[in-house]
């Protein structure tokens, strides 16, 4: 089978439905934090994908985006790209990862030609929303993350009850997007406090900023859904698809 690599800059398009067998669809995230050396640009790091990584052959399916800052403030670490990588389970992304090492190491010196990174960890990631939309490899959208912590008395077993609420509410803006709920694995910050991320799907700023309306009025209103978990102000970035992940 022949799996190409691609990058991201934070939430994805996954060609699944949000329950199978009323269990969440999941995948394993690799994310590398990464800030670009002097004199290169993001335009140099996907030119460089697409020309060196895009052939490799991998042993199982792979997606990857590139993620750059929109809308963010210099307390979020600071760092011009992202990439993210995506594998249906854990023991493909470890297939991935052992392949990758014995076999990747003139790309990943090309990479590091071009970049600095920071961090590099895994993440659990359940999807609680399918987009409603097909996303063409090399199209952009807009993800936004939040870090979310569970009320008083509420646990993880409350999401499933949770989230067909805010299903309904999502469909009733008419928002297009997927749902994504990331928890920490191997290389997550083990300071952080907060219990998962969020990550929400937009097609375009301009859904961003309709949401955002309709929260507002809701919140005006009594009418916004939340009852789990406590989730900050999200911070914003451009996703940059490379390709979608396949069988």
């Amino acid at each position: 089978m022949k799996i190409r690599l691609f990058l991201i800059t934070v939430l994805l398009t996954f060609q699944a439905s949000i329950f199978s067998d009323d269990h969440y669809v999941t995948y394993t995230g690799e994310v590398l934090q990464c800030n670009l050396k002097d004199g290169k640009d993001v335009d140099d790091v996907l030119k460089m994908v697409k020309n060196d990584w895009y052939d490799l052959e991998y042993p199982a399916p792979y997606e990857g985006w590139v993620l750059t800052p929109t809308l963010y403030s210099s307390s979020d670490g600071g760092y011009d790209l992202a990439w993210a990588g995506f594998t249906f389970n854990n023991t493909d992304m470890g297939n991935t990862l052992d392949w990758f090492f014995e076999n990747g190491t003139k790309v990943f010196s090309k990479w590091g030609d071009l970049v600095d990174c920071a961090s590099w960890s895994h993440w659990d990631i359940f999807q609680a929303r399918q987009p409603s939309a097909e996303l063409d490899e090399g199209d952009t959208n807009y993800w936004a993350f939040s870090s979310c912590s569970f009320r008083e008395g509420k646990s993880a077993s409350d999401l499933q009850e949770n989230d067909e609420v805010w299903n309904k509410y999502l469909d009733s803006i008419g928002h297009t997007g997927g749902v994504w709920r990331w928890w920490p694995g191997g290389g997550s910050d083990s300071t952080a406090t907060n219990d998962f991320y969020i990550n929400v799907g937009f097609s375009s700023m301009a859904e961003y900023g309709a949401a955002r309306d309709a929260r507002l009025k809701n919140l005006i209103a009594g009418t916004y859904p939340e009852g789990v978990a406590d989730c900050d102000q999200p911070r914003v970035y451009s996703a940059n698809n490379i390709k979608v992940i396949s069988e």
